[in-house]
């Protein structure tokens, strides 16, 4: 199955490897892409509106459940802002999938740097419990901190060189992304699509 239950919601499952590429995958059938701007085809996109997308935020790690709830609460308060910083997240994704499939994808590359350099100027650098350092969002920015802490995913995936092993899902009307260091991988899930090719190969055959 490609999808969870939380919250209410129908969650992609997590596939990927990498948070920014689970972003990817909150679009179902990359075959068809979505349009910037356009109004959003619920069928295919498990982010159609900002609550789902502070969901998916803490599904995937990148925020906690308590940061999630203020994202949500907030987004009930300012709908009109919340539904910016969604269009946003819609295009950050789009511009994060061209890039991570494709290095020479440059207006995708700049797209998301353009994110990644809000999300630096809205951080400062801590050290956490064991000393190390990192660069943390302010958690206090509002409505935008789901947005910025996606970016800053983004940033992290394209810098390591882990980057060079994504692979896109050859499953009918998925393209999932993943990735496939070991180089062995094809499906985004065996028990999804993978299953889904062998079933059909067998009809085949048998036809």
């Amino acid at each position: 199955m490609h999808y969870e239950i939380v919250d209410g919601y129908p969650m992609p499952a997590l596939f990927a490897g990498d948070p920014a590429l689970e972003l990817c995958n909150t679009w179902a059938g990359w075959e068809l892409p979505p349009e910037a701007d356009a109004p959003v085809d619920p069928g295919r996109d498990y982010l159609a509106d900002f609550d789902r997308f502070a969901v998916w935020t803490a599904h995937v790690g990148l925020l906690g459940n308590e940061d999630s709830e203020r994202l949500r609460a907030f987004s009930r308060e300012r709908p009109r802002l919340a539904g910016r910083s969604l269009r946003d997240v819609w295009r950050l994704r789009t511009a994060v999938h061209d890039a991570a499939l494709d290095r020479a994808a440059t207006d995708a590359f700049e797209a998301v740097a353009t994110y990644a350099d809000r999300a630096a100027s809205a951080s400062r650098l801590t050290r956490d419990g064991s000393g190390l350092a990192a660069r943390h969002v302010d958690h206090a920015i509002g409505v935008s901190l789901g947005l910025l802490v996606t970016a800053q995913a983004a940033e992290r995936l394209l810098a390591d060189p882990v980057s060079d092993t994504v692979r896109a899902c050859p499953g009918d009307d998925c393209g999932w992304l993943f990735l496939d260091p070991r180089g062995r991988r094809r499906w985004c899930s065996m028990t999804s699509c993978g299953n889904r090719a062998k079933v059909r190969a067998h009809a085949a055959r048998q036809s």
